[in-house]
């Protein structure tokens, strides 16, 4: 269970005939009792065998819109001291988002930046997929400042993931699988590969490589 602060916790739905789970003793808000069928319409799940609670919370700290009036200062607070940020464009499959969110939050990258054709992190779908990464991460949404001079860039083969710099700051930039990366994403990234053995057919999100400070 992911822990969060009981105060961002607005409502508790719980399933008729449970009883309140031991981490939200403590939970002075509203608790309503809930028939099946609202916890299954509300739950978005075909099942609610092992769905017994549903907490309703604020939006998380965490999260920053870049495009809002305080988006600015919220992204320089979220990312003033990062060093891994995982950027995702395109991605718009929410199991896939959602999957991405915990594999940053697992391997701990310092924060999450979506680009505006992403779909949304708390969609109902990514938020399981998430497995609640996404009240953990720092997520950030919207156009990232561009330090890009429009001049042509000219690709050479790429390099290989293990002989890509660890040591310095860095923005991971991950495509969709269907179209990888904008061609605006491309010109800003240094291409990097993970080598495999030839015959191998995958689906897989497309990956570049960009330094942080040019986010």
């Amino acid at each position: 269970m992911c822990r969060f602060e009981l105060s961002s916790i607005e409502n508790l739905l719980l399933l008729d005939g449970a009883e309140v789970p031991e981490e939200l003793y403590e939970f002075s808000g509203n608790a309503v009792y809930v028939s099946s069928a609202v916890m299954k319409k509300v739950s978005g799940m075909q099942s609610v065998d092992s769905t017994e609670a549903i907490a309703v919370i604020h939006m998380p700290k965490y999260f920053c819109d870049r495009d809002s009036d305080k988006g600015g200062a919220v992204l320089d607070e979220l990312f003033g001291s990062a060093k891994r940020i995982l950027v995702l464009d395109g991605i718009q499959d929410p199991g896939n988002l959602g999957t991405l969110i915990r594999s940053a939050c697992a391997f701990k990258w310092d924060g999450m930046f979506l680009l505006p054709d992403c779909g949304d992190p708390f969609n109902e779908k990514a938020l399981r997929a998430a497995r609640g990464a996404s009240l953990q991460l720092p997520i950030v949404s919207g156009h990232p400042e561009s330090s890009f001079n429009g001049s042509e860039r000219t690709h050479t083969l790429s390099k290989e993931l293990a002989d890509s710099p660890i040591s310095e700051s860095l923005c991971l930039v991950l495509g969709s699988e269907g179209n990888g990366l904008s061609a605006e994403t491309l010109q800003a990234c240094r291409l990097v590969n993970i080598p495999m053995e030839g015959g191998i057919f995958l689906f897989m999100l497309q990956i570049k490589q960009q330094k942080i400070a040019e986010l």
